[in-house]
């Protein structure tokens, strides 16, 4: 529950100053006069006054602001007037600002820049944390070319290939680990790929096409893993029963197990279920009876549906792969723009309906996932805070207010017309968007809520 607490902290705190650091640098260089950068909204909790701007600690810590002089004009609300003495850490009344510090008197092109610092900057930030993981921890690779799997009338199926090959070459070019032939494979994806297989010694060369609908490539086939233990979660069943990074799992209750699919299958059929595992670790046996967990995912295939499974907090054996400063700045790069790609066709899929939207979740979920995420080691931790930092960037340049990406539509119909936008109508489609965002975050709390209740067990 603590590292929960403190993991979601960490991430909401750190993509919030992220997100309004970069609003507030911008005005700065711009001479725009930032009366408030608030980290969490409500009631200022500690707050300390440095030069003209107040900084603050507010009470519900779900988000933060930066407040700029003349914002009152933009709400078309007076500023109130305090007959308060105004205290060393008060803020100072637009009335004694010089107008041409206000946000609202500023060019367009200036408020623009100043609305897309705050997404650009979680931009940035997601691409610099995936490379400081790349370039200091490396890039998981699945350390195999054998093929483990084929999917039923896929392309690789079509083209010959069945479990037990191993993949010797894509395209004349050696392969050393699964995710060299997944680039190489998925190259010009509407060409197809020679590829050399070997499978009890005999060779044999064949041609595979990828099929893509579009938007999503398909090769149909997966690798080999063994059912030795990468990853162990800490405070799931597998880490208290003893098991350990490295230990290979045997057997599951009378069935002999040789691939982490068959642990996989195994353990997700048994929600709730004891199971007798037996494991190997440095030379020594072991066997205990372990009780999965319930959680509930996606079916396979399915966008829409859920299912219960059975989980411990196990991950598949995998390998880092150490990156040069080129390669590791490119593959930063890489990683948040193929996040960006995929956030995107969620979102489509979410508003055509392919997506359930039981898939959302709030604040709550982020708390939970980032708990998650923390117990199975810190680089992980800084993988979602870089997946979160991406999420913001795009959500909140959604066209709708009161996100950042609201106003820039605003700013880009006034730029069109040249002239401002009716008062009038500025305020409906305000309002109906504060609306909606309300009933949005209502409705996600309420599925996180049903989440943490445990009738629908969320997160990874």
């Amino acid at each position: 529950m603590l590292t929960t607490i403190i993991a979601g902290a960490f991430v909401l705190g750190v993509v919030v100053i992220v997100h309004e650091f970069g609003h507030f640098i911008v005005a700065k260089l711009a001479g725009v006069y930032v009366k408030v950068f608030s980290i969490g909204f409500g009631k200022k909790l500690l707050r300390k006054k440095y030069g003209e701007t107040v900084y603050a600690v507010s009470a519900l810590p779900f988000g933060g602001y930066v407040k700029f002089a003349g914002e009152s004009e933009l709400n078309d609300e007076p500023e109130p007037v305090s007959t308060e003495p105004r205290g060393p850490f008060d803020e100072v009344p637009d009335s004694e600002i010089p107008r041409t510090r206000y946000f609202t008197t500023q060019k367009r092109p200036i408020r623009a820049a100043v609305l897309l610092a705050g997404p650009f900057m979680n931009y940035l930030t997601a691409i610099a944390l995936y490379i400081g993981v790349f370039l200091f921890q490396g890039v998981v690779v699945v350390p195999t070319t054998r093929v483990g799997d084929v999917l039923a009338g896929g392309p690789a199926q079509e083209a010959g290939i069945v479990p037990g090959d191993t993949i010797l070459t894509v395209s004349e070019k050696a392969v050393e680990h699964w995710s060299d032939i997944e680039d190489k494979l998925l190259d010009k994806p509407t060409e197809a790929k020679a590829i050399r297989l070997r499978n009890n010694g005999v060779e044999r060369d064949v041609m595979l096409q990828p099929k893509s609908d579009g938007t999503q490539v398909t090769l149909g086939l997966y690798p080999y893993v063994s059912s030795k233990i990468g990853r162990v979660q800490k405070g799931k069943p597998a880490y208290k029963a003893g098991i350990r990074p490295g230990a290979v799992i045997e057997a599951i209750n009378d069935t002999v197990v040789t691939s982490y699919d068959d642990v996989r299958r195994i353990v997700n059929a048994n929600p709730r279920k004891p199971v007798y595992l037996r494991w190997s670790d440095d030379g020594l046996a072991h066997a205990d009876t372990i009780i999965p967990e319930a959680r509930e995912v996606l079916k396979d295939g399915s966008t829409t549906e859920f299912e219960t499974v059975g989980v411990i907090g196990i991950g598949p054996y995998s390998e880092r792969r150490r990156e040069g400063l080129f390669e590791g700045i490119a593959s930063g790069f890489n990683a948040a723009n193929h996040m960006i790609v995929q956030i995107l066709s969620y979102l489509k899929q979410l508003f055509t309906g392919q997506v359930g939207v039981r898939t959302l979740g709030g604040p709550l979920m982020v708390y939970q996932m980032a708990g998650d995420v923390a117990n199975w080691g810190f680089d992980y931790l800084l993988l979602f805070l870089a997946f979160f930092n991406i999420n913001l960037c795009v959500f909140n340049l959604m066209p709708l207010p009161p996100f950042d990406g609201g106003h820039l539509a605003i700013l880009a119909y006034e730029g069109i017309a040249r002239r401002p936008i009716n008062r009038r109508v500025r305020d409906w489609v305000t309002q109906g968007g504060f609306v909606l965002v309300i009933l949005l975050m209502a409705f996600v709390l309420v599925l996180d809520l049903t989440r943490c209740s445990g009738s629908t067990p969320g997160g990874f």
